[in-house]
């Protein structure tokens, strides 16, 4: 249950200028408080930009992968937008430099299972599909989570291989919170039931014809 913005007034009791002041100041702090929450549910329920973690993109698409304590992300679609990613729960978001991880050799970005992806379509262009390339890790990346890092192309420990993904934006992004939009209700309906509400039970247009 919410507690109550103020304590309530016994009638018949005058307030001090010092309570005026108090009840004052705790109606401004609740309502700055209300709008910092509605200000983060808001930023919450926006359009599936969350991202989600890298163990669930794993998890959800290569199911038959062994547990991975985290990824190295050897490419990414940088047609589809600028890429993103987060260590701290999407508190924070730092691009990816998808021009070191998509050029020739063996550079790419290490990410732990918890961290989180993102990816942040180009106005105008419609994407249907990113592709993601990436190899599972069996050893946490420590204090090398969000560093790009060099990786052998062969001889990968716990059999780990390459994985090409074609992924869309809401398997990287997280899916959008259903909106629940309630039904437009009939006007005649609504006319009717204020007619009944304010006493005439009856026609009230001018040509009605009043029943003995």
């Amino acid at each position: 249950m919410r507690k109550p913005l103020c304590s309530p007034i016994v009638e018949g009791t005058p307030m001090t200028a010092s309570a005026n002041a108090n009840a004052h100041s705790s109606l401004l702090s609740a309502a700055t408080d209300h709008r910092r929450t509605a200000a983060i549910r808001t930023a919450d329920s926006s359009a599936g930009l969350g991202g989600n973690t890298v163990a669930h993109i794993v998890e959800e698409n290569c199911p038959d992968l062994l547990a991975a304590a985290g990824v190295v992300i050897e490419l990414l679609d940088a047609q589809a937008g600028t890429w993103q990613f987060s260590t701290d729960e999407g508190e924070t978001w730092r691009a990816i430099r998808t021009d070191l991880i998509n050029r020739a050799g063996y550079l790419g970005l290490a990410l732990n299972r918890e961290a989180r992806l993102r990816v942040l379509p180009f106005g105008g262009h419609r994407v249907n599909g990113a592709r993601v390339a990436f190899h599972t890790v069996q050893r946490s990346h420590g204090q090398g989570n969000g560093s790009y890092r060099a990786y052998a192309p062969d001889e990968r420990d716990g059999g780990s291989r390459t994985v090409t993904l074609v992924l869309s934006l809401g398997a990287v992004n997280g899916t959008p919170p259903e909106v629940h939009v309630p039904r437009p209700r009939n006007k005649r309906a609504l006319a009717q039931r204020s007619n009944m509400t304010s006493g005439g039970a009856g026609p009230s247009h001018p040509g009605a014809m009043a029943m003995a």
